[in-house]
Protein backbone atom coordinates (compact mmCIF):
# COMPACT_ATOMS: atom_id res chain seq x y z
CA UNK A 1 0.00 0.00 0.00
CA UNK A 2 1.85 3.33 -1.20
CA UNK A 3 1.67 6.21 1.70
CA UNK A 4 -0.58 9.07 1.29
CA UNK A 5 0.57 11.96 2.38
CA UNK A 6 -1.15 15.18 4.08
CA UNK A 7 0.03 17.91 5.47
CA UNK A 8 -0.36 20.61 8.37
CA UNK A 9 -3.63 21.79 6.95
CA UNK A 10 -5.33 18.38 8.78
CA UNK A 11 -4.38 20.33 11.79
CA UNK A 12 -6.17 23.90 11.31
CA UNK A 13 -9.34 23.41 13.19
CA UNK A 14 -7.21 21.99 16.57
CA UNK A 15 -8.22 25.56 18.47
CA UNK A 16 -11.64 25.93 17.67
CA UNK A 17 -12.42 22.30 19.03
CA UNK A 18 -10.80 22.32 22.44
CA UNK A 19 -12.30 23.11 25.40
CA UNK A 20 -10.83 25.06 28.29
CA UNK A 21 -10.20 21.60 29.51
CA UNK A 22 -7.63 21.28 26.90
CA UNK A 23 -5.98 24.32 25.55
CA UNK A 24 -4.79 24.08 22.30
CA UNK A 25 -2.17 25.90 20.66
CA UNK A 26 -0.62 24.23 17.81
CA UNK A 27 -3.16 24.39 15.00
CA UNK A 28 -2.43 28.21 13.77
CA UNK A 29 0.98 29.97 12.95
CA UNK A 30 3.16 28.63 9.89
CA UNK A 31 3.79 24.82 9.37
CA UNK A 32 6.18 23.07 11.91
CA UNK A 33 7.53 19.28 11.75
CA UNK A 34 6.70 16.26 9.50
CA UNK A 35 3.19 14.21 9.07
CA UNK A 36 2.38 11.16 6.77
CA UNK A 37 -0.53 8.91 7.10
CA UNK A 38 -0.87 5.61 5.71
CA UNK A 39 -3.95 3.06 4.63
CA UNK A 40 -3.62 -0.06 6.80
CA UNK A 41 -7.41 -1.40 6.30
CA UNK A 42 -10.53 -0.68 4.88
CA UNK A 43 -13.79 -1.76 5.34
CA UNK A 44 -14.33 -4.64 2.61
CA UNK A 45 -10.65 -6.04 2.24
CA UNK A 46 -10.82 -9.97 2.22
CA UNK A 47 -14.88 -9.45 1.62
CA UNK A 48 -15.12 -8.45 5.28
CA UNK A 49 -17.51 -6.27 6.32
CA UNK A 50 -15.55 -3.80 8.97
CA UNK A 51 -12.37 -3.53 10.74
CA UNK A 52 -12.45 -2.53 14.89
CA UNK A 53 -11.16 -2.32 17.97
CA UNK A 54 -7.37 -1.88 17.39
CA UNK A 55 -3.72 -2.90 19.02
CA UNK A 56 -0.69 -1.23 18.21
CA UNK A 57 3.27 -1.92 19.05
CA UNK A 58 6.20 -2.30 17.73
CA UNK A 59 9.15 -5.00 17.77
CA UNK A 60 12.34 -5.11 18.98
CA UNK A 61 13.31 -5.48 14.96
CA UNK A 62 11.73 -2.22 14.82
CA UNK A 63 8.87 -3.32 13.26
CA UNK A 64 4.72 -1.65 13.23
CA UNK A 65 2.14 -4.45 14.15
CA UNK A 66 -1.27 -3.16 13.61
CA UNK A 67 -3.64 -5.81 15.07
CA UNK A 68 -7.34 -5.47 14.56
CA UNK A 69 -10.97 -7.18 14.60
CA UNK A 70 -11.63 -8.40 10.84
CA UNK A 71 -15.32 -8.53 11.24
CA UNK A 72 -17.51 -11.10 8.71
CA UNK A 73 -20.28 -9.37 10.00
CA UNK A 74 -20.17 -5.69 11.85
CA UNK A 75 -21.76 -6.44 15.51
CA UNK A 76 -19.43 -7.22 18.82
CA UNK A 77 -20.22 -10.45 19.19
CA UNK A 78 -20.76 -11.63 15.43
CA UNK A 79 -17.98 -13.99 13.79
CA UNK A 80 -14.24 -12.40 13.30
CA UNK A 81 -11.04 -12.87 12.50
CA UNK A 82 -7.83 -11.05 14.30
CA UNK A 83 -5.99 -9.54 11.13
CA UNK A 84 -2.32 -7.96 11.76
CA UNK A 85 -0.50 -5.87 8.78
CA UNK A 86 3.11 -5.62 9.41
CA UNK A 87 5.65 -2.58 8.58
CA UNK A 88 9.08 -2.53 8.52
CA UNK A 89 9.28 1.04 7.45
CA UNK A 90 7.99 2.76 10.62
CA UNK A 91 4.57 2.71 8.66
CA UNK A 92 5.16 4.24 5.20
CA UNK A 93 4.12 0.88 3.58
CA UNK A 94 2.58 -2.46 5.07
CA UNK A 95 2.70 -5.84 4.06
CA UNK A 96 -0.03 -8.16 2.56
CA UNK A 97 -2.77 -8.38 5.45
CA UNK A 98 -2.57 -11.93 7.59
CA UNK A 99 -4.56 -13.76 10.52
CA UNK A 100 -3.82 -14.45 13.08
CA UNK A 101 -6.38 -16.61 14.38
CA UNK A 102 -9.22 -16.96 11.97
CA UNK A 103 -12.52 -17.71 12.43
CA UNK A 104 -14.16 -20.69 11.64
CA UNK A 105 -17.80 -18.47 10.69
CA UNK A 106 -19.14 -18.87 14.25
CA UNK A 107 -16.40 -17.88 16.37
CA UNK A 108 -16.41 -14.54 17.48
CA UNK A 109 -12.35 -13.43 18.24
CA UNK A 110 -12.04 -10.10 20.04
CA UNK A 111 -10.00 -7.15 21.26
CA UNK A 112 -6.47 -7.98 19.67
CA UNK A 113 -3.99 -6.19 22.54
CA UNK A 114 -0.05 -6.88 21.89
CA UNK A 115 2.98 -6.79 24.51
CA UNK A 116 6.39 -7.34 23.58
CA UNK A 117 9.61 -8.41 25.98
CA UNK A 118 11.66 -6.47 25.17
CA UNK A 119 14.40 -8.60 26.61
CA UNK A 120 13.70 -11.60 24.41
CA UNK A 121 11.52 -9.89 21.21
CA UNK A 122 8.87 -12.57 22.14
CA UNK A 123 5.56 -10.59 20.92
CA UNK A 124 2.41 -11.63 22.77
CA UNK A 125 -1.22 -11.13 21.56
CA UNK A 126 -3.58 -11.32 24.34
CA UNK A 127 -7.30 -11.84 23.08
CA UNK A 128 -10.69 -13.32 23.90
CA UNK A 129 -12.87 -15.32 21.92
CA UNK A 130 -16.58 -14.49 23.13
CA UNK A 131 -20.15 -15.70 23.32
CA UNK A 132 -23.89 -14.86 23.72
CA UNK A 133 -26.21 -16.50 26.24
CA UNK A 134 -29.00 -18.30 25.12
CA UNK A 135 -31.91 -16.20 24.51
CA UNK A 136 -29.31 -13.27 23.24
CA UNK A 137 -30.20 -11.57 19.60
CA UNK A 138 -28.65 -8.82 20.30
CA UNK A 139 -25.01 -7.58 19.06
CA UNK A 140 -22.96 -7.51 22.38
CA UNK A 141 -21.47 -11.26 24.69
CA UNK A 142 -22.30 -11.68 27.43
CA UNK A 143 -19.09 -14.25 28.37
CA UNK A 144 -15.75 -14.89 27.19
CA UNK A 145 -12.58 -17.41 27.06
CA UNK A 146 -9.22 -15.14 27.59
CA UNK A 147 -6.69 -15.90 25.29
CA UNK A 148 -2.48 -15.39 24.69
CA UNK A 149 -0.78 -16.36 21.24
CA UNK A 150 3.10 -15.85 21.42
CA UNK A 151 5.51 -15.17 18.09
CA UNK A 152 9.04 -15.35 17.97
CA UNK A 153 10.14 -14.11 14.55
CA UNK A 154 8.52 -10.87 14.31
CA UNK A 155 5.01 -11.71 13.79
CA UNK A 156 5.47 -13.66 10.92
CA UNK A 157 3.93 -16.91 12.77
CA UNK A 158 2.05 -17.24 16.06
CA UNK A 159 1.52 -20.35 18.68
CA UNK A 160 -1.12 -22.19 19.33
CA UNK A 161 -3.72 -20.43 22.29
CA UNK A 162 -2.87 -20.30 25.49
CA UNK A 163 -6.42 -20.15 27.73
CA UNK A 164 -5.95 -18.18 30.72
CA UNK A 165 -9.46 -17.60 31.93
CA UNK A 166 -8.69 -19.61 34.94
CA UNK A 167 -6.94 -16.87 36.51
CA UNK A 168 -10.46 -15.64 36.85
CA UNK A 169 -12.10 -18.19 38.91
CA UNK A 170 -13.78 -17.82 42.31
CA UNK A 171 -14.84 -13.94 40.70
CA UNK A 172 -16.56 -12.91 43.52
CA UNK A 173 -18.72 -10.71 41.43
CA UNK A 174 -20.15 -12.48 38.92
CA UNK A 175 -18.23 -11.31 36.38
CA UNK A 176 -18.37 -13.42 33.03
CA UNK A 177 -17.19 -11.37 30.15
CA UNK A 178 -13.16 -10.72 30.43
CA UNK A 179 -11.81 -8.67 28.05
CA UNK A 180 -7.88 -7.71 27.30
CA UNK A 181 -7.19 -3.96 26.87
CA UNK A 182 -7.79 -3.44 24.14
CA UNK A 183 -4.57 -1.88 22.37
CA UNK A 184 -1.42 -2.81 23.99
CA UNK A 185 0.04 -3.95 27.31
CA UNK A 186 2.58 -2.53 29.13
CA UNK A 187 6.43 -3.66 29.98
CA UNK A 188 7.41 -1.88 33.47
CA UNK A 189 11.04 -0.53 34.07
CA UNK A 190 11.90 -3.58 36.16
CA UNK A 191 10.80 -6.08 33.53
CA UNK A 192 7.12 -7.35 34.95
CA UNK A 193 5.23 -7.80 31.54
CA UNK A 194 1.82 -6.50 32.47
CA UNK A 195 -1.94 -6.73 31.00
CA UNK A 196 -5.24 -5.00 31.21
CA UNK A 197 -8.38 -6.93 31.64
CA UNK A 198 -11.44 -5.29 31.58
CA UNK A 199 -14.88 -7.25 32.91
CA UNK A 200 -18.55 -6.96 33.49
CA UNK A 201 -21.37 -9.22 33.60
CA UNK A 202 -24.07 -10.55 31.39
CA UNK A 203 -25.55 -7.80 28.83
CA UNK A 204 -29.14 -8.44 30.20
CA UNK A 205 -28.29 -7.12 33.78
CA UNK A 206 -29.28 -3.26 33.88
CA UNK A 207 -26.15 -1.13 33.26
CA UNK A 208 -25.62 -0.22 36.59
CA UNK A 209 -25.61 -3.74 37.79
CA UNK A 210 -22.94 -5.25 35.09
CA UNK A 211 -20.46 -4.62 37.42
CA UNK A 212 -18.14 -3.35 34.81
CA UNK A 213 -14.43 -3.03 35.96
CA UNK A 214 -10.20 -3.12 35.16
CA UNK A 215 -7.94 -5.89 36.72
CA UNK A 216 -4.53 -6.72 35.61
CA UNK A 217 -2.54 -9.97 34.89
CA UNK A 218 1.20 -9.69 35.37
CA UNK A 219 3.86 -12.26 34.54
CA UNK A 220 7.73 -12.04 36.14
CA UNK A 221 9.20 -14.78 34.07
CA UNK A 222 9.15 -13.84 30.28
CA UNK A 223 5.21 -14.97 30.14
CA UNK A 224 6.02 -18.55 30.91
CA UNK A 225 3.13 -18.08 33.70
CA UNK A 226 0.75 -15.41 34.61
CA UNK A 227 -0.56 -14.49 37.52
CA UNK A 228 -3.94 -12.48 38.31
CA UNK A 229 -3.09 -8.74 39.60
CA UNK A 230 -5.06 -6.68 41.92
CA UNK A 231 -8.12 -4.42 40.19
CA UNK A 232 -9.64 -1.13 40.69
CA UNK A 233 -12.56 -1.17 43.05
CA UNK A 234 -15.92 -1.42 41.67
CA UNK A 235 -17.66 1.30 42.01
CA UNK A 236 -21.44 1.87 40.32
CA UNK A 237 -20.28 5.67 39.22
CA UNK A 238 -17.44 4.41 37.84
CA UNK A 239 -17.79 1.60 35.31
CA UNK A 240 -14.72 1.50 33.78
CA UNK A 241 -14.06 -1.12 30.61
CA UNK A 242 -12.05 -0.22 27.62
CA UNK A 243 -8.63 1.35 29.49
CA UNK A 244 -5.26 1.61 28.86
CA UNK A 245 -1.69 1.61 31.50
CA UNK A 246 0.97 4.03 31.83
CA UNK A 247 4.15 3.94 33.99
CA UNK A 248 4.90 7.16 35.94
CA UNK A 249 8.98 7.76 36.74
CA UNK A 250 8.32 6.97 40.70
CA UNK A 251 6.98 3.62 39.22
CA UNK A 252 3.26 4.36 39.94
CA UNK A 253 0.89 2.95 37.84
CA UNK A 254 -1.78 4.35 36.15
CA UNK A 255 -4.90 2.69 34.48
CA UNK A 256 -7.28 5.52 32.12
CA UNK A 257 -10.21 4.21 30.96
CA UNK A 258 -13.26 4.85 29.22
CA UNK A 259 -17.09 5.42 30.84
CA UNK A 260 -18.93 2.09 29.94
CA UNK A 261 -22.28 3.13 30.12
CA UNK A 262 -22.35 5.48 26.90
CA UNK A 263 -23.01 9.46 27.06
CA UNK A 264 -19.98 12.53 27.26
CA UNK A 265 -17.55 12.01 30.08
CA UNK A 266 -14.31 11.91 31.26
CA UNK A 267 -11.78 9.31 31.29
CA UNK A 268 -12.06 7.41 34.86
CA UNK A 269 -8.72 6.80 36.28
CA UNK A 270 -7.08 4.87 39.37
CA UNK A 271 -3.45 4.36 40.35
CA UNK A 272 -0.89 1.85 41.81
CA UNK A 273 1.85 1.97 44.21
CA UNK A 274 2.18 -1.49 44.80
CA UNK A 275 3.07 -2.85 41.10
CA UNK A 276 -0.62 -2.90 39.97
CA UNK A 277 -1.65 -5.63 43.40
CA UNK A 278 -4.09 -2.86 44.50
CA UNK A 279 -5.09 0.25 43.11
CA UNK A 280 -6.77 3.21 44.16
CA UNK A 281 -10.52 4.31 44.09
CA UNK A 282 -11.41 5.63 40.83
CA UNK A 283 -12.19 9.49 39.59
CA UNK A 284 -13.75 11.31 36.96
CA UNK A 285 -10.33 12.93 35.45
CA UNK A 286 -11.26 15.85 32.87
CA UNK A 287 -7.47 16.83 32.26
CA UNK A 288 -9.01 16.54 28.68
CA UNK A 289 -12.68 17.62 28.05
CA UNK A 290 -15.38 14.59 28.50
CA UNK A 291 -16.11 13.20 25.15
CA UNK A 292 -18.15 10.38 23.77
CA UNK A 293 -17.57 7.45 25.12
CA UNK A 294 -15.08 5.27 23.45
CA UNK A 295 -11.81 3.94 23.08
CA UNK A 296 -8.51 6.19 22.97
CA UNK A 297 -5.07 5.46 22.99
CA UNK A 298 -1.78 7.12 25.44
CA UNK A 299 1.95 6.01 25.19
CA UNK A 300 4.86 7.15 26.81
CA UNK A 301 7.15 8.59 24.67
CA UNK A 302 10.23 9.67 27.39
CA UNK A 303 9.97 10.24 31.16
CA UNK A 304 11.26 6.90 32.64
CA UNK A 305 14.90 7.73 31.84
CA UNK A 306 17.18 9.72 34.30
CA UNK A 307 16.73 13.45 33.50
CA UNK A 308 13.94 12.69 30.74
CA UNK A 309 11.67 15.29 30.26
CA UNK A 310 7.78 13.50 31.13
CA UNK A 311 6.15 13.15 27.30
CA UNK A 312 2.68 11.15 27.10
CA UNK A 313 0.38 11.28 24.31
CA UNK A 314 -3.04 11.02 24.05
CA UNK A 315 -5.17 10.14 21.14
CA UNK A 316 -9.34 10.28 21.38
CA UNK A 317 -12.15 11.68 19.49
CA UNK A 318 -12.72 15.33 20.89
CA UNK A 319 -16.28 15.42 20.34
CA UNK A 320 -19.81 14.57 21.95
CA UNK A 321 -20.19 12.20 18.84
CA UNK A 322 -17.27 9.86 17.07
CA UNK A 323 -15.80 12.75 15.31
CA UNK A 324 -12.47 14.46 15.50
CA UNK A 325 -9.69 12.74 16.02
CA UNK A 326 -7.08 14.28 18.05
CA UNK A 327 -3.69 14.05 19.37
CA UNK A 328 -2.20 15.75 22.53
CA UNK A 329 0.59 15.72 24.60
CA UNK A 330 1.60 16.00 28.23
CA UNK A 331 4.77 17.05 30.07
CA UNK A 332 3.06 16.87 33.62
CA UNK A 333 1.65 13.10 34.32
CA UNK A 334 -1.39 13.45 32.19
CA UNK A 335 -2.56 16.27 34.61
CA UNK A 336 -2.99 18.42 31.59
CA UNK A 337 -2.33 18.62 27.88
CA UNK A 338 -1.58 21.84 26.31
CA UNK A 339 -0.31 21.34 22.89
CA UNK A 340 -2.50 19.37 20.46
CA UNK A 341 -3.67 18.83 16.73
CA UNK A 342 -6.55 17.71 14.87
CA UNK A 343 -5.81 14.69 12.89
CA UNK A 344 -9.24 14.00 10.99
CA UNK A 345 -12.36 16.41 11.71
CA UNK A 346 -14.89 14.18 9.99
CA UNK A 347 -16.23 10.58 11.49
CA UNK A 348 -13.77 8.59 13.47
CA UNK A 349 -13.60 5.63 15.88
CA UNK A 350 -11.51 3.70 18.35
CA UNK A 351 -7.39 4.66 18.46
CA UNK A 352 -4.59 3.30 20.06
CA UNK A 353 -1.21 5.32 20.10
CA UNK A 354 2.90 4.20 20.51
CA UNK A 355 6.09 5.32 20.30
CA UNK A 356 8.13 4.64 17.43
CA UNK A 357 11.90 3.68 17.46
CA UNK A 358 13.35 7.43 15.43
CA UNK A 359 11.37 9.13 17.89
CA UNK A 360 8.22 9.90 16.16
CA UNK A 361 4.05 9.39 17.28
CA UNK A 362 2.29 6.55 15.36
CA UNK A 363 -1.83 6.53 16.39
CA UNK A 364 -3.79 3.83 14.40
CA UNK A 365 -7.22 4.85 13.91
CA UNK A 366 -10.54 4.62 11.96
CA UNK A 367 -11.99 7.40 10.16
CA UNK A 368 -15.03 7.78 7.89
CA UNK A 369 -18.26 5.76 8.36
CA UNK A 370 -18.90 2.34 6.32
CA UNK A 371 -21.91 3.99 3.77
CA UNK A 372 -25.09 1.98 5.00
CA UNK A 373 -23.05 0.80 8.58
CA UNK A 374 -23.90 2.32 11.82
CA UNK A 375 -21.58 5.47 12.54
CA UNK A 376 -19.89 3.03 15.23
CA UNK A 377 -17.43 2.11 12.54
CA UNK A 378 -15.11 3.32 10.34
CA UNK A 379 -14.60 2.59 6.38
CA UNK A 380 -10.63 3.20 6.62
CA UNK A 381 -8.27 2.22 9.23
CA UNK A 382 -5.14 4.38 9.10
CA UNK A 383 -1.99 5.05 10.75
CA UNK A 384 -0.79 8.66 11.21
CA UNK A 385 2.77 9.28 11.79
CA UNK A 386 4.32 12.62 13.00
CA UNK A 387 7.11 14.27 14.97
CA UNK A 388 7.09 16.23 17.88
CA UNK A 389 7.88 19.53 16.19
CA UNK A 390 4.25 18.95 14.33
CA UNK A 391 2.43 18.13 17.24
CA UNK A 392 3.72 21.36 19.35
CA UNK A 393 3.71 23.55 15.89
CA UNK A 394 7.70 23.75 16.95
CA UNK A 395 7.80 24.38 20.79
CA UNK A 396 9.23 20.71 21.59
CA UNK A 397 11.35 19.18 18.89
CA UNK A 398 12.65 16.55 21.19
CA UNK A 399 15.80 17.42 22.34
CA UNK A 400 14.30 19.10 25.95
CA UNK A 401 11.15 19.75 26.61
CA UNK A 402 9.58 22.90 26.17
CA UNK A 403 11.09 25.86 27.91
CA UNK A 404 7.61 27.57 27.58
CA UNK A 405 5.95 24.93 29.70
CA UNK A 406 5.93 25.76 33.79
CA UNK A 407 3.83 23.16 36.04
CA UNK A 408 3.42 24.51 39.96
CA UNK A 409 1.98 22.21 42.42
CA UNK A 410 0.00 24.57 44.66
CA UNK A 411 0.84 21.97 48.06
CA UNK A 412 4.29 22.74 47.36
CA UNK A 413 4.51 26.88 46.33
CA UNK A 414 4.81 29.57 49.35
CA UNK A 415 1.12 29.55 50.04
CA UNK A 416 -0.79 33.01 52.17
CA UNK A 417 -4.27 33.17 53.19
CA UNK A 418 -7.41 35.15 54.36
CA UNK A 419 -7.32 35.92 58.17
CA UNK A 420 -9.73 32.84 59.50
CA UNK A 421 -8.87 30.79 56.55
CA UNK A 422 -7.89 26.66 57.16
CA UNK A 423 -5.47 25.54 54.50
CA UNK A 424 -5.00 21.77 55.18
CA UNK A 425 -3.25 19.66 52.97
CA UNK A 426 -4.64 16.38 51.52
CA UNK A 427 -3.13 13.23 50.01
CA UNK A 428 -4.85 12.32 47.37
CA UNK A 429 -3.23 9.82 45.02
CA UNK A 430 -4.85 10.98 41.59
CA UNK A 431 -3.43 14.40 42.42
CA UNK A 432 -0.18 16.19 40.91
CA UNK A 433 2.27 15.08 43.61
CA UNK A 434 -0.09 13.33 45.25
CA UNK A 435 -1.68 15.98 47.35
CA UNK A 436 -3.70 18.74 47.06
CA UNK A 437 -4.18 21.46 49.59
CA UNK A 438 -8.07 21.85 50.70
CA UNK A 439 -9.13 25.61 51.57
CA UNK A 440 -11.34 26.00 53.94
CA UNK A 441 -13.36 29.21 54.25
CA UNK A 442 -16.04 31.19 56.09
CA UNK A 443 -17.45 34.03 54.13
CA UNK A 444 -17.39 35.12 50.16
CA UNK A 445 -14.55 37.13 49.26
CA UNK A 446 -11.75 35.04 51.32
CA UNK A 447 -8.58 33.79 49.44
CA UNK A 448 -5.68 31.33 48.93
CA UNK A 449 -2.53 32.83 47.38
CA UNK A 450 0.45 30.73 45.45
CA UNK A 451 3.74 32.08 45.17
CA UNK A 452 4.94 31.33 41.55
CA UNK A 453 8.64 32.30 39.83
CA UNK A 454 9.12 32.66 36.76
CA UNK A 455 12.27 31.84 35.10
CA UNK A 456 11.31 33.48 31.20
CA UNK A 457 8.88 36.72 30.71
CA UNK A 458 6.19 36.52 27.90
CA UNK A 459 2.45 36.02 27.29
CA UNK A 460 1.33 32.69 28.99
CA UNK A 461 -2.16 30.85 28.67
CA UNK A 462 -2.73 29.56 32.47
CA UNK A 463 -4.69 26.45 33.66
CA UNK A 464 -5.65 25.26 36.82
CA UNK A 465 -6.50 22.07 38.21
CA UNK A 466 -8.88 21.69 40.95
CA UNK A 467 -10.37 18.24 42.59
CA UNK A 468 -13.93 19.13 42.71
CA UNK A 469 -15.72 18.42 46.22
CA UNK A 470 -19.23 17.82 46.99
CA UNK A 471 -20.74 21.21 47.63
CA UNK A 472 -17.47 22.92 46.42
CA UNK A 473 -16.91 26.75 46.22
CA UNK A 474 -17.34 29.07 42.95
CA UNK A 475 -14.15 30.47 42.60
CA UNK A 476 -12.35 33.59 40.74
CA UNK A 477 -8.34 33.78 39.61
CA UNK A 478 -6.52 36.89 39.98
CA UNK A 479 -2.77 37.00 38.87
CA UNK A 480 -0.67 39.73 40.66
CA UNK A 481 -3.97 41.48 41.70
CA UNK A 482 -5.81 41.88 38.06
CA UNK A 483 -8.55 39.23 37.81
CA UNK A 484 -7.73 36.79 34.60
CA UNK A 485 -10.61 34.20 34.87
CA UNK A 486 -13.71 32.67 36.54
CA UNK A 487 -15.80 32.15 37.74
CA UNK A 488 -14.55 28.36 38.35
CA UNK A 489 -17.48 26.30 40.00
CA UNK A 490 -15.44 23.59 42.12
CA UNK A 491 -18.32 21.87 42.78
CA UNK A 492 -19.52 17.84 42.49
CA UNK A 493 -22.64 16.32 43.54
CA UNK A 494 -21.36 12.81 44.15
CA UNK A 495 -18.70 11.49 42.47
CA UNK A 496 -14.88 12.12 43.01
CA UNK A 497 -13.43 13.81 40.03
CA UNK A 498 -10.38 16.27 39.10
CA UNK A 499 -10.76 18.99 36.31
CA UNK A 500 -8.54 21.23 34.35
CA UNK A 501 -9.58 24.70 33.51
CA UNK A 502 -7.98 27.33 30.73
CA UNK A 503 -7.85 30.54 32.94
CA UNK A 504 -6.79 33.24 30.66
CA UNK A 505 -3.73 34.53 28.89
CA UNK A 506 -1.40 37.22 30.82
CA UNK A 507 1.67 38.83 30.31
CA UNK A 508 4.46 37.65 32.64
CA UNK A 509 8.01 39.63 33.79
CA UNK A 510 10.49 36.92 34.48
CA UNK A 511 10.95 36.73 38.49
CA UNK A 512 7.71 36.24 41.62
CA UNK A 513 4.43 35.98 40.55
CA UNK A 514 1.13 35.65 42.84
CA UNK A 515 -1.82 33.57 41.69
CA UNK A 516 -4.78 34.29 44.16
CA UNK A 517 -7.68 32.19 43.89
CA UNK A 518 -10.74 33.86 45.70
CA UNK A 519 -14.48 31.87 46.36
CA UNK A 520 -17.28 34.28 45.01
CA UNK A 521 -20.07 31.95 45.13
CA UNK A 522 -21.60 28.38 46.42
CA UNK A 523 -22.99 26.04 44.36
CA UNK A 524 -25.18 24.51 46.78
CA UNK A 525 -26.08 25.95 50.54
CA UNK A 526 -24.46 24.33 53.20
CA UNK A 527 -22.02 25.36 56.28
CA UNK A 528 -18.60 26.58 55.20
CA UNK A 529 -17.18 27.23 51.74
CA UNK A 530 -14.49 24.72 50.27
CA UNK A 531 -12.33 24.31 47.27
CA UNK A 532 -9.23 22.42 46.29
CA UNK A 533 -6.77 23.94 44.04
CA UNK A 534 -3.83 20.61 42.70
CA UNK A 535 -1.65 22.37 39.86
CA UNK A 536 -1.18 25.69 38.16
CA UNK A 537 0.28 25.25 34.65
CA UNK A 538 1.72 28.34 32.09
CA UNK A 539 2.57 27.55 28.44
CA UNK A 540 3.95 30.10 26.68
CA UNK A 541 1.59 31.64 23.82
Amino acid sequence: MELSRRTLVLGTAAAGVLASATPSFAATGAAEGEFEESLVFRAGDDGLAVFHVFGLTTTVAGSVLAFAEARLTPHDADPHHLAVRRSRDGGRTWEPLRYVRRSDGVQSFVNPTPLVDRSTGRIFLFHAECFRDAGNTGGSPDSSRLYVVTSDDDGETWSSPQELTQLFDGDPNGQTLHMPGPGHGLQLSDGRLMVQVWHRRAIAFPVAERRYGVTVIHSDDGGATWQAGGGVPLDGAYPLNEARLIERPDSTLVVLGRYASGGTHPRITSVSTDRGATWSPPVLDAAARPVNAIDTGIARLTGLGEREDSRLVFSRTDSPTRRNMTVSISYDEGMSWPYSRVLTEGPASYSDTVALPDGRIGVLYGREHVPGVTTSFSRDIVFATFDLAWLTSGADTGRRGPATRLSFEVEDVPLTATPGVTVVPAADAMASGGAVVEVRATDYGQYLEAAIEITRGGRYDLYARFRHLANGGVVVIDVDGSRLGGPIDTSTVSVRSFRTELVGRVELARGRHTVRFTVVDKHVDSTGVRFAPDLVGLVLA
